[in-house]
C-alpha cells in the first residue's frame, strides 16, 4: 500500500511551529470560524441571513441557490457536542487522511457533504415535496471511515473503534426515529454506508471521487530489488512495513512509537526510490 504513495500527498501541507497542518486541520479550522460567525450572526439578529445558508431542496430547485448544498454543514451554533465532534474529526480524520492521502481524503469528504443534498434533491423531484437538512453527517462519516480502516483500534476504556461506531450510529438512529426525521435518517444511513464502503471497496466503485481510494485488503506485493539504506545496510521494506501495518490495523496510527515511525518512513523512502528506477 505504501509503495504507491506519492510523498507530498501524505505529508502535512505545512507546519505551524511543531504542529503539522493537514487538510483535516484546515477543515476543523473552517468549522470553528463558521461557528464563531454563526454565534455573532445570532447575537446581531441575522437569523434571516443564516436561513439563506441552510439546505432547503425547494430553494435549491426553484431559486437555484446551489451554495446551500455545501454551506448547510457550516451553520452550527456553539454547542459542547459539536465541539466534541470537531475534536473527533481532528483526531480520527488525520489517520484517515494519512491512509488515503490528501487528495483522496478531500474527495471523500466532499462526497460526504454532497451525498445528503443530492438524495434530498432527487426525492424532491420524485415526490414534489420540499426537504430540509438540519445537520451535516460528514464528520461522523469520517469516524465511520476510521472504524472501517482500524476496526480493532482500542479507544476509550479499551473499547474497539468498530463498537464505538456501532453504538453512536444506533443512538443517532434512535434519536431520529423518535422525532420522525425520516429524511435525516436516510442521509445518516447513506453517508455512513458510503464511508464504510468507500474505504473497504473504494477502488471498485469506478467513480471519479473514489476511484483512487485503495481497499483495505492487501494487494499483490510488487517485485522489488535490493536497495541499500544511507547506512549501507540491506533493507527489506516489507519486513519492516508488514509488522507496523499490523500494529496500525489493531491500534491505530497513533500507537506507533517515534522509532517505529522513523522505521516506517525509512522503508517508505526505499520503496519510493525503487519506483523511480
Amino acid at each position: 500500500m505504501i509503495a504507491h504513495r506519492g510523498s507530498g500527498n501524505y505529508e502535512p501541507i505545512t507546519w505551524v511551529g511543531r504542529l503539522p497542518v493537514y487538510a483535516t486541520t484546515i477543515i476543523v479550522a473552517l468549522y470553528v470560524a463558521s461557528m464563531i460567525g454563526v454565534a455573532l450572526a445570532l447575537a446581531s439578529g441575522a437569523e434571516a441571513f443564516l436561513g439563506k445558508l441552510t439546505f432547503d431542496s425547494g430553494a435549491v430547485l426553484r431559486d437555484l441557490e446551489l451554495w446551500r448544498c455545501v454551506t448547510y454543514a457550516f451553520v452550527n451554533a456553539p454547542d459542547p457536542w459539536f465541539i466534541l465532534a470537531l475534536v473527533m474529526l481532528y483526531i480520527f480524520g488525520r489517520d484517515v487522511e494519512q491512509y488515503l492521502g490528501r487528495t483522496g481524503f478531500v474527495r471523500l469528504y466532499l462526497g460526504f457533504l454532497l451525498l445528503g443534498p443530492s438524495l434530498l434533491l432527487a426525492s424532491s423531484l420524485a415526490t414534489g415535496q420540499d426537504y430540509s437538512l438540519g445537520r451535516g453527517w460528514a464528520n461522523f462519516a469520517v469516524f465511520i471511515a476510521f472504524a472501517a480502516l482500524y476496526p480493532n483500534a482500542q479507544l476509550l476504556f479499551q473499547i474497539p473503534a468498530k463498537l464505538f461506531a456501532g453504538v453512536f450510529l444506533g443512538i443517532f438512529i434512535l434519536q431520529l426515529l423518535a422525532s420522525r426525521e425520516w429524511a435525516e435518517m436516510t442521509v445518516l444511513l447513506a453517508t455512513s454506508f458510503l464511508a464504510w464502503y468507500a474505504v473497504r471497496h473504494g477502488a471498485a466503485l469506478r467513480l471519479d471521487f473514489l476511484s483512487r481510494l485503495r481497499p483495505v485488503t492487501r494487494g499483490r506485493r510488487p517485485k522489488l530489488r535490493v536497495v541499500r539504506s544511507p547506512e549501507d545496510e540491506p533493507v527489506d521494506p516489507h519486513r519492516i512495513i508488514d509488522p507496523l501495518l499490523d500494529k496500525i490495523s489493531r491500534h491505530g496510527l497513533s500507537s506507533l512509537t517515534r522509532r517505529e515511525r522513523e522505521q516506517l518512513e525509512r522503508a517508505r523512502t526505499v520503496l519510493l526510490g525503487m519506483e523511480k528506477h
